[in-house]
């Protein structure tokens, strides 16, 4: 995703703070605008004599200086400035908000260059989460690599309420938190990568084994709609749960679906978690062939855990759109005691049947899992043939609950950390 062409407005101050925090990292600064005289490389302009030619050029303007705020958001706002350039930024509490009524009178939040149209509390939902993880982003985007486990550690007792010892790794939730830091490696973020994992795929398995691309590109504004068919699915490439289904074009949202995505691509998947393989995906939107089995509501998912490079279970879902169930499977086909917390087992687990391409999906997640000390590798059987779906390396974050409880040191106890390598810069 290209960078936002930016002014800055605020003081000597506010400016070096702002181009001290890992914010500016996203930003491509256009000029400098001060109420000072200030001594910099750059072009500095007073918002008085400001060119209003200059706002076309630019995609925002950030105002760093809080005192101010008011007034000078009221100054902007008279010289013709979009609500949706204006972004508020400041040392203490970050990405800043501006509402601003529609012309239909609804109401429109304005955050880091992004708009959200609130309609319904879903869509006042996904802003609260996208505020979050931007200042989430912003808080360790410039931390030194040497504090990442201290981060990690403290993010790890927050989410399960549990202490984390790098040097003492015996659960497998635990050992996902080293794999986060010290096992993310460049292989790991190609794989990552939704839309490179597929020439991956098909290296290792086939093309035939891929779910249709029906498209790549970097902006929203770049596709083309009319190429599209009447069914399809839109995803981000650089992490997880980033999907729109588009079931009818013709009743499609394209608005909403223009800042969901936007707001996505905002931000450092690997940030919100510390997920560093995610760090190195360079952003991208994907179209995909929307599938279907039958008259069945979801797809028939299989995800297979390997470890050490050898499929050991498998998880079956069902229900996922009504009453999400989840199962354990071993590799003959038998329903396991343990459970995930979040999800619980059918009620008849034994009754499940084995699916038709089992053999075949076992010989596939053997190919695509080599070299891997634990990856979770995803298929569909549709309509009776194999599709890929992804690559995990780190399910939910490494924040799994397990009943019972002992079965989280059991699958540590099978997990065999490989030897560390230097974490990347977020």
């Amino acid at each position: 995703m290209r960078k936002k062409k930016v002014l800055v407005h605020g003081t000597a101050e506010s400016m070096n703070n702002f181009f001290s925090d890992a914010v500016s990292h996203d930003f491509e600064v256009v000029a400098l605008i001060s109420e000072e005289n200030l001594s910099s490389e750059m072009e500095v302009l007073s918002p008085q004599n400001l060119p209003k030619a200059i706002y076309k050029l630019a995609d925002g303007i950030i105002l760093t200086n809080a005192v101010a705020e008011k007034s000078v958001v009221k100054f902007f706002l008279k010289q013709g400035v979009e609500p949706r350039k204006i972004i508020l930024w400041d040392v203490q509490q970050g990405w800043g908000v501006l509402n601003f009524p529609d012309k239909d009178g609804k109401q429109v939040i304005h955050c880091c260059g992004l708009d959200f149209h609130i309609r319904n509390e879903d869509d006042m939902k996904f802003f609260n989460e996208i505020h979050v993880f931007l200042q989430q982003q912003r808080r360790l985007k410039n931390l030194n690599p040497k504090l990442y486990p201290e981060a990690l550690a403290k993010y790890f007792q927050k989410s399960t309420g549990q202490k984390l010892d790098f040097n003492n790794l015996k659960t497998f939730t635990q050992k996902m938190q080293w794999i986060k830091i010290y096992d993310a490696t460049p292989l790991k973020s190609r794989l990552a990568d939704k839309y490179l994992v597929r020439n991956w795929v098909a290296e290792k398995i086939g093309a035939e084994y891929l779910i249709p691309l029906l498209g790549v590109w970097n902006d929203f504004d770049d596709i083309n709609f009319d190429e599209l068919p009447d069914q399809f699915v839109l995803k981000c490439n650089h992490g997880s749960g980033m999907n729109i289904i588009v079931r009818d074009k013709k009743t499609f949202d394209k608005q909403n679906a223009h800042e969901k995505i936007n707001a996505w691509l905002t931000f450092n998947f690997s940030a919100l978690a510390l997920e560093l393989h995610y760090t190195r995906v360079d952003r991208k939107i994907i179209a995909e062939k929307f599938m279907t089995n039958g008259n069945l509501p979801d797809l028939t998912d299989y995800k297979f855990w390997c470890f050490n490079g050898k499929p050991t279970y498998c998880v079956f879902y069902s229900n996922r759109s009504t009453d999400c169930r989840m199962n354990y499977f071993d590799m003959n086909w038998e329903c396991m005691h343990f459970r995930s917390i979040d999800h619980p087992n059918s009620e008849h687990p034994e009754k499940i049947p084995k699916p038709k391409n089992f053999e075949l999906m076992k010989e596939l997640a053997i190919k695509l899992a080599e070299g891997f000390s634990f990856v979770r590798v995803d298929f569909y059987e549709i309509e009776g043939r194999v599709y890929f779906g992804e690559m995990t390396f780190t399910p939910a974050a490494g924040n799994l609950y397990f009943n019972p409880t002992s079965t989280d040191e059991y699958l540590g106890s099978l997990l065999k950390l490989p030897e560390p390598t230097p974490p990347p810069q977020l």
